[in-house]
C-alpha cells in the first residue's frame, strides 16, 4: 500500500507545538522549518522542498543555502539566503531573505525540486569569496563542495584564477587551507 502524504509538514498542517510533539517522540524530523516523517529519507531534493517553502519560487538558493541543501552545512542559515536574478533587481527589499546580487551563468545553477540552487562549485566559490573569518570548519566546507563536484582544489584554484569575479584574489589565498582540510572517509572521495 502506498501512502499519498505530503513530502514535508509545517504548521500549514498541524499546530507547531504538536509538530514539535511528534519530532520528540521520534515520528518526524526537522528539515529546516518544516518536518518530514522519519521513514522519508533526507536528502538534497527534500531539502530543496524546505526551501521553497521558505523564499519567493523566483530566487536561486546560493551561498549557506545552497551548502544546505547540498549537504555539507547540517542547517540552514536562519534567513534564507538567495540570489536575485538580474531582472528582479532594484525590486527585492525583504527582511525575510538575505539577498545577494550576482551574475549567475546558465552552468551555475541547477534545479532540484521546486527549486534552483547553486552548483557545488558555484556555491564553494561564493563561500571562500565572502570577507571576514574563514576557519577550518568554513574549508572543510568548501573542501566538501568540490568533492560533491568532482574538483581538486589545484583544479578550483585554476578555476579561481581564469575568474574575473570580484573576490577570487581573496578565495585563491584560502585554497591552500582547503588543500589542507582533511574530509571524514565515509562516502565522499576526499579528492
Amino acid at each position: 500500500m502506498t501512502s499519498v502524504s505530503a513530502p514535508l509538514l509545517d504548521a500549514s498542517v498541524l499546530p507547531m507545538v504538536e509538530l514539535l510533539a511528534l519530532c520528540l517522540d521520534g515520528h518526524l524530523y526537522r528539515v529546516g522549518d518544516a518536518f518530514a516523517t522519519a521513514e522519508t529519507p533526507d536528502g538534497p531534493e527534500l531539502r530543496a522542498h524546505a526551501f521553497a517553502l521558505s523564499a519567493p519560487t523566483w530566487t536561486v538558493a546560493d551561498r549557506g543555502s545552497a551548502a544546505w541543501i547540498h549537504g555539507t552545512r547540517s542547517s540552514p542559515p536562519p534567513i534564507p539566503q538567495v540570489c536575485v536574478p538580474s531582472k528582479r533587481r532594484g525590486r527585492v527589499s525583504s527582511p525575510m531573505i538575505d539577498a545577494s546580487h550576482r551574475t549567475l551563468e546558465a552552468d551555475d545553477s541547477v534545479v532540484m525540486g521546486p527549486t534552483r540552487v547553486t552548483t557545488p562549485l558555484r556555491t564553494a566559490v561564493d563561500l571562500i569569496s565572502v570577507p571576514g573569518a574563514f576557519d577550518a570548519g568554513r574549508a572543510l566546507e568548501v573542501r566538501h563542495l568540490l568533492a560533491l563536484a568532482g574538483v581538486t582544489p589545484a583544479e578550483f584554484d585554476d578555476h579561481l584564477r581564469a575568474s574575473r569575479r570580484k573576490g577570487c584574489a581573496l578565495a585563491r589565498s584560502r585554497v591552500p587551507t582547503v588543500a589542507r582540510a582533511t574530509m571524514p572517509s565515509a562516502g565522499v572521495s576526499p579528492r
